[in-house]
């Protein structure tokens, strides 16, 4: 399992429209194959800041399949009119133990 951290900032104008749209995009993204979890969390020292972090099963589920298709494709299209930019990244989704 992997985890995609994108970190949305939303325009000045649209935090009420993205939180009116937060759940058709979530509804999308659990719809789409290897998606697993699904949570939003808003900066408390940014608020035009948001972390969605989205656990998939592999990264090409994310990476190959999700863009190719329907729910790939609605998501895009519920962000876009939101998002003022967007930063992804991708952790390996088992902790690090620690040595010893």
């Amino acid at each position: 399992m992997i985890f995609e951290h994108a970190q949305l900032t939303i325009r000045h104008d649209g935090h009420e429209e993205f939180h009116k749209t937060y759940p058709a995009i979530r509804e999308n993204l659990l719809a789409a194959t290897g998606c697993r979890s699904v949570d939003l969390h808003r900066s408390v020292d940014q608020p035009q800041v948001y972390l969605l972090r989205v656990g998939w099963n592999a990264l090409t589920d994310h990476t190959e399949v999700f863009p190719e298709t329907e729910q790939g494709r609605n998501v895009l299209a519920l962000l876009g009119p939101h998002v003022e930019s967007l930063d992804m990244i991708h952790f390996e989704g088992n902790p690090l133990q620690p040595a010893g």
